[in-house]
């Protein structure tokens, strides 16, 4: 197969060239693509002396390599990649000087239509690392759907990582015109997962909310082991500083997934005294849960960490609904919920509750207007 060039509403997609190398270098030592790249970094030696000759002999073999222009400046790169027989892969880069454009839907939807329609492909597969919100969002605009987790699905530079992965038919590709349902809402929540957690003031004296660390791991595993905790939450029974250091990597994995955001509540001496977190449903909507170690009750704390969590999402994660749930008996979390403005609207019975096995639980909803 020959280059061919392509053009996508102002972009040109064009074959490298020797010219192109000095801003491709630029893009690959940004630090947000090196975090997502699987390549080897840094781009030098061989690797870079032969690049323009390598995209040749992928054109050659079937696998198209473009160069992303817009008025002459390169902004990143698109390729198609033969996988299976009918199956083309795409992988995309923007340049840093471009994020916000558009580059990648533009390129895409280019890119997309020249597989299906000149090389034949019955399917087009995607792929990022978890956490590439950039990436994933890109390809839900376009088009494509996004199936599921592979579990340690692609090694970078020597570690195995999770990654998303997705696919489009022909017939899948969304115009400029088309956004899937809730775009909005998945627009603001990859921007929030793509930035770093930002710590919370609430108002409340001598308490501040931020990410859990590893230094608060043996705080939370003595508040998790609490009586009161283990009676009404779903923590492992017998907790361990093992439990506290499964549930602060579950919690960054769930992070780097956007299905969650967990705030520690901190003193003024930067110690941990409970936690609060938001678990993202259907789209728009989010359960919050909340436990409070034995040290920092009574201080109206865990209804301020509730109040200011359930805010940013309706600020930042474009929620319209939080809700809540506690078993049956459990007054302080419900005395919590109400406060912080849930209207508790009856039981449900028989919920899971973990090693309890099914339990009747209060149930309760908090919407944007019930913050006052």
């Amino acid at each position: 197969m020959e280059p061919v060039t392509l053009h996508a509403d102002g972009l040109r997609l064009v074959a490298w060239e020797q010219r192109h190398l000095p801003d491709l270098a630029r893009i690959y030592a940004d630090p947000l693509i090196e975090r997502f790249l699987v390549m080897p970094l840094p781009w030098t030696g061989s690797a870079r002396d032969r690049y323009v000759e390598t995209q040749r002999r992928h054109w050659g073999g079937g696998n198209p390599r473009w160069a992303v222009e817009e008025d002459g400046v390169l902004v990143g790169s698109m390729a198609l990649t033969k996988s299976f027989p009918g199956e083309m892969t795409i992988t995309y880069v923007t340049a840093p000087w471009a994020r916000g454009r558009g580059v990648a839907q533009r390129g895409i939807r280019a890119v997309v239509a020249f597989g299906f329609e000149r090389c034949g492909a019955r399917r087009i597969a995607w792929d990022a690392i978890v956490g590439n919100h950039a990436s994933r969002l890109a390809a839900l605009r376009t088009g494509f759907t996004v199936e599921g987790v592979s579990r340690g699905g692609v090694n970078q530079r020597g570690t195995s990582r999770d990654c998303w992965i997705g696919g489009m038919l022909p017939g899948g590709l969304r115009g400029p015109d088309d956004p899937p349902p809730h775009y909005a809402v998945l627009k603001r929540q990859a921007a929030f997962f793509t930035a770093p957690q930002p710590v919370l003031e609430t108002g409340a004296a001598g308490l501040r909310l931020r990410a859990l660390r590893e230094s608060d791991l043996g705080d939370l595993a003595k508040a998790c082991a609490d009586e009161r905790t283990q009676r009404f939450t779903t923590v492992p029974r017998g907790y361990t500083r093992a439990d506290a250091e499964a549930w602060l990597a579950l919690s960054r994995a769930r992070r780097a997934e956007g299905t969650a955001v967990l705030y520690a509540l901190a003193d003024e001496h930067d110690r941990y005294g409970g936690s609060v977190q938001l678990s993202l449903g259907e789209p728009g909507e989010a359960e919050i849960g909340y436990q409070v170690a034995p040290w920092a009750r009574g201080r109206g704390w865990a209804t301020a960490a509730v109040r200011r969590v359930a805010r940013l999402g309706f600020e930042d994660l474009a929620l319209e609904k939080v809700d809540w749930r506690a078993v049956v008996g459990n007054e302080a979390s419900r005395r919590v919920a109400e406060k912080a403005g849930f209207t508790v609207e009856g039981v449900r019975r028989g919920l899971r509750h973990g090693e309890d096995g099914r339990v009747d639980s209060w149930i309760g909803s908090l919407f944007p207007e019930d913050l006052g």
